[in-house]
């Protein structure tokens, strides 16, 4: 496919004006990224199972970019090649349970590359949830507890979310795309516009590049060799839950009872931001997430590595 390039050139005089034709043509089978030459931008890319529109060359500029951005081998894309190791095994199983299609753990990735980090706007966790948005979607929000740092309930969250997004514009892109502009946001566009689809849309920069930035992490998360790039490690995350409908005034004495490392149990459990937790409302439980020990690890593996050796055998 080829597009013809036409730059309108403004003269200092308001009557001059200038039509410039350049005979240029912008052939998406050829482009540079990170100084490496791919052979062809994909024609047949889907987001959950919908066509993906390219319908200009801005609409392909847009995805070449996020591609190219991913393809600089900077701590950013490592971290985000790690996280997504340890972390999008446990988001996908939740998304397939609630029947949200698996292409949305991208934008999850796309949205904080899996980090519990905090936007200006104050948008939290890996999915960046504001805290009215948190509270409407039925997270706890507290002085001892933050559950949108809690990455299994802010998943389910945000599927609640998804599943609305559906409901409303009655395909996967809309929904996604509404995840950053906001479903009512969303829906005064296509009011006021009367397109078709997402692609159609003349949306602010953010949200325009939204869905080309989750495609071009897909494409990242799924052939990071294309990219030079090889994830290393934990593979997975290894912990058993635990239920506890007791308040625990004492998180270090509660861990060395438990021998649980304390270090890695925060770090499972985010969500916890003080050293106690409390049960403020009668029947209320959490569900802590209880790093397995060294012991299992090295036993895990060992397995692992006995099972494979069978395979091959």
């Amino acid at each position: 496919m080829g597009f013809l390039i036409v730059l309108l050139l403004n003269s200092k005089s308001n009557s001059d004006q200038t039509v410039v034709f350049y005979d240029i043509e912008f052939i998406p089978e050829i482009q540079m990224r990170h100084q490496v030459l791919n052979p062809k931008i994909p024609d047949d890319v889907t987001f959950s199972g919908e066509t993906v529109h390219f319908n200009s060359p801005e609409a392909y500029l847009k995805f070449e970019r996020e591609l190219r951005l991913n393809a600089s081998n900077n701590s950013s894309t490592r971290l985000l090649l790690k996280n997504v190791r340890v972390w999008l095994p446990e988001i996908t199983k939740i998304l397939v349970a609630n029947k949200i299609p698996e292409d949305f753990k991208f934008v999850a990735v796309a949205e904080s590359n899996l980090s519990n980090v905090v936007s200006p706007r104050g948008a939290a966790g890996f999915w960046q949830i504001t805290d009215i948005t948190a509270l409407h979607l039925g997270l706890e929000l507290n002085d001892e507890v933050d559950e949108r740092y809690n990455p299994i309930k802010a998943t389910r969250a945000a599927c609640r979310y998804f599943k609305e997004g559906y409901r409303v514009f009655g395909n996967w892109t809309s929904a996604a795309a509404s995840y950053n502009r906001g479903i009512n946001g969303l829906k005064r566009a296509y009011k006021t516009q009367k397109v078709k689809n997402y692609y159609e849309l003349s949306l602010n920069d953010e949200t325009s590049r939204y869905l080309y930035k989750i495609l071009a992490i897909k494409d990242l998360v799924n052939n990071p060799e294309k990219y030079s790039m090889k994830p290393i490690g934990r593979s997975q995350l290894a912990y058993k839950t635990m239920v506890v409908d007791y308040s625990i005034p004492d998180l270090k004495a509660f861990a060395l009872h438990h021998n649980i490392d304390y270090e890695l149990f925060r770090e499972y459990n985010p969500w916890i931001l003080k050293n106690s937790l409390t049960i403020k409302q009668e029947g209320k439980t959490y569900t802590l997430f209880i790093p397995r020990s060294p012991e299992y690890l090295f036993k895990n593996e060992v397995r692992k590595e006995k099972e494979s050796d069978n395979k091959d055998a």
